[in-house]
């Protein structure tokens, strides 16, 4: 036998079957499920046993005379698809500026190459053009519905400034600001899961920073990962506390170990100074260290984690609370009332789910989410109501069957709610207003009252609050939501910065700049309305345009302003004295809202419940409910009316509300006319009937 004419031949089956293997894993790996071809799963309701092994930032095995933190990615990235839960909604609210250019840089290239496809294969140019259209529309949904800002407080320089990566109306972007992202996760880490910018920080980063910047501190305070165990550890297993006070000592990398209270961290990385040497032995020795406590270390050097499938309500709290705020102070617990939901027994997430992505389903109107159209069915309408639309969305999702599993379960009543009949009520209600609009959010007053939440007041921290603290943030605020149109109920707030005029738009300036030129002038020790506001016009305006006068000179602006209350000052003509100066972009100055959902009231005490003069009345409160601009500056503004903000005409409303005025009437007025002539009627026909009685 010729030897090497068989392993020409045994050569040539090995690559062809090396071929086969590797298109066939190419292709399950495209059709399986996200995480199912690599990463093992019980596909069970049950909660896994976790006695797991610990490893740090280098990968390394933890033991418990280690003194390094445990790295959450390397320890549950063992078992888990950490880069697709990356992804979540929930830890991409820190995208830098970067990745946010990298991601649309890499999707107009890829939809650009999908048109090219598409226009190559179609000879329709209005295909094309459609295709277009539906791209730039997905493009401009992918931040999705506005939501609450990150609001940088300073209460020493009157400072509530809404900020946020994601592109919506009214925020401001921190990059653009000067605030850079390690700022923006010490200020506000606590309130976040991690992951992010917060958790990839690239060194060339420093491209967008300007050259003359300080080092940055992110090699010394290492990545704030995602924390899974900030969602899913048992109830009282995770210290949300001790993670704050980590955070905030720049301890980044050391916050789940501390908070999951495996071991004691010593040491803060605020105390050093940015740019040292981290090969250095005298450096090293003062980065922090971790003693872990080894009871909780088993034989086999394995922890246990108490923790559960499905995130339990105290989880969400944390950063999800709020406070009503009445001319008393803030309301007290014993007197809030829960969302009716809660009251039922339900749980957050029996709303809000996500699937291995943590693409957690918001549950507003038109939500376009990315696991699919079952997210439909979870927000009020689809989940008391149902879908309508059932073959529209089957068929955009290949179920043709009508039928279907799929199509069942966009039936009303989902999770056992009922079906609101909403009996009387004129289904144009349907298509003017959210179902939140009757039924959400604290009871409507003659103004709106003052709110507190997780993010914007640290609510869940120990302290003393009184209602007062900034930012002052209101509501219910009755506007027509950016995403559908309908009249939803918002939490509302109006910025206050310090800025400067660039070709007549104001531009916010760097919040710890400014204290830092402002200091001397404005000698405010701990609060600005305290120590400036409420001792009159007279000294405010003295001591913000010294401010101003500083920034001008130190930060080298032309013309710098302060912006609150919807007004904008700049220095006058006279000494110590202040004029209202008008700005093109009245978005940076105006009103900033943001829509609210809980907490959910019961049908009985829903807007409308008592008859429709509750709302269709000269002083129906969804139309006459006040709103008043505040701010740090002492200036009283003028109320607004929800009408105006909703844009209606008030002559045109009040002739409307005429009608509902006489309704009443006009219905006595029916039935005593329907009565008299069926009586005429009939005693005209009553000769007749004897007639032929006789």
């Amino acid at each position: 036998m010729d030897v090497s004419r068989l392993n020409r031949r045994c050569l040539r089956w090995c690559v062809l079957t090396f071929v086969l293997v590797a298109a066939f894993g190419w292709n399950a790996s495209r059709v399986d499920a996200a995480g199912s071809s690599k990463y093992a799963h019980s596909d069970s309701d049950k909660r896994f046993l976790h006695h797991i092994d610990l490893y740090d930032r280098n990968n390394r095995k933890i033991s418990p005379d280690s003194t390094e933190p445990y790295s959450v990615e390397k320890t549950c990235g063992r078992c888990h698809d950490f880069e697709t839960i990356s992804h979540g909604w929930h830890f991409n609210a820190f995208a830098s500026e970067v990745e946010r250019q990298r991601s649309n840089a890499a999707a107009q290239a890829a939809s650009q190459a999908e048109t090219d496809e598409t226009a190559t294969q179609s000879e329709s140019p209005e295909h094309s053009e459609a295709d277009a259209e539906h791209t730039e529309d997905e493009d401009v949904r992918s931040d999705g519905r506005p939501g609450e800002p990150w609001i940088w407080t300073d209460a020493r320089t009157g400072t509530q400034l809404p900020l946020a990566y994601r592109d919506w109306e009214g925020r401001f972007s921190p990059s653009e600001i000067g605030i850079t992202t390690h700022d923006m996760t010490q200020k506000f880490g606590a309130r976040i899961p991690g992951g992010g910018a917060a958790a990839n920080w690239d060194p060339k980063s420093a491209e967008l920073a300007d050259e003359s910047s300080e080092p940055t501190r992110w090699p010394l305070t290492g990545s704030l990962e995602i924390d899974c165990m900030a969602c899913h550890a048992k109830s009282g297993a995770y210290d949300f506390e001790r993670r704050r006070e980590t955070i905030e000592d720049e301890n980044f990398a050391w916050a789940p170990t501390a908070a999951i209270r495996i071991g004691e961290v010593s040491g803060s990385v605020s105390r050093m100074k940015a740019g040292v040497d981290l090969e250095d032995e005298k450096v090293q020795a003062k980065l922090p260290k971790v003693q872990y406590d080894d009871r909780r270390f088993g034989i086999d050097g394995t922890v246990f984690f108490d923790l559960v499938r499905v995130p339990e309500n105290n989880s969400c709290y944390q950063c999800h609370s709020q406070r009503t705020v009445s001319d008393s102070g803030i309301d007290a617990r014993w007197n809030h009332d829960q969302d009716v939901h809660l009251r039922a027994g339900m749980k957050c997430v029996d709303c809000h789910r996500n699937g291995i992505d943590h693409q957690t389903v918001r549950g507003f109107e038109g939500e376009q989410h990315p696991a699919g159209v079952s997210a439909t069915t979870l927000s009020c309408r689809g989940c008391h109501m149902g879908v309508s639309e059932l073959a529209g969305d089957a068929h955009a999702h290949g179920q043709d069957d009508p039928l279907s599993l799929t199509q069942i379960a966009f039936r009303a009543g989902r999770l056992g709610s009922p079906f609101p009949k909403h009996e009387g009520l004129p289904p144009v209600h349907f298509e003017k207003l959210s179902c939140t609009a009757c039924h959400s959010g604290p009871i409507p007053g003659e103004k709106a009252i003052g709110m507190m939440t997780s993010l914007a007041h640290g609510l869940g921290e120990k302290g003393h609050r009184s209602g007062l603290e900034l930012p002052s943030i209101q509501g219910p605020v009755f506007a027509k939501a950016d995403s559908n149109g309908l009249v939803t109920p918002h939490r509302a707030m109006w910025p206050a910065y310090w800025g400067k005029l660039v070709d007549g738009k104001v531009v916010p300036l760097s919040p710890e700049e400014v204290y830092t030129n402002t200091r001397r002038a404005l000698r405010v020790r701990k609060d600005f309305i305290e120590e400036l506001s409420e001792k009159g016009r007279e000294e405010f305006d003295e001591k913000v345009a010294g401010a101003l006068a500083a920034i001008e000179k130190t930060m080298e602006v032309e013309q710098a302003v302060y912006v609150s209350t919807g007004l904008v000052f700049a220095r006058g003509d006279k000494e110590d004295s202040l004029i209202e100066v008008e700005v093109e972009n009245r978005d940076a100055v105006e009103m900033v809202r943001w829509p609210m959902a809980h907490n959910v009231r019961p049908a009985g005490w829903a807007l409308g419940a008592t008859g429709c003069l509750e709302c269709h009345s000269d002083d129906g409160l969804v139309f006459t409910s006040t709103v008043t601009p505040k701010g740090p500056a002492p200036v009283t503004a003028e109320p607004i009316n929800m009408a105006s903000i909703q844009g209606l005409d008030e002559a045109t409303r009040l002739e409307w509300n005429q009608l509902f005025g006489g309704r009443k009437m006009f219905k006595v007025l029916t039935a005593t006319s329907l009565i008299l002539l069926l009586l005429a009627v009939a005693g005209s026909c009553l000769p007749t009937v004897r007639s032929r009685i006789e």
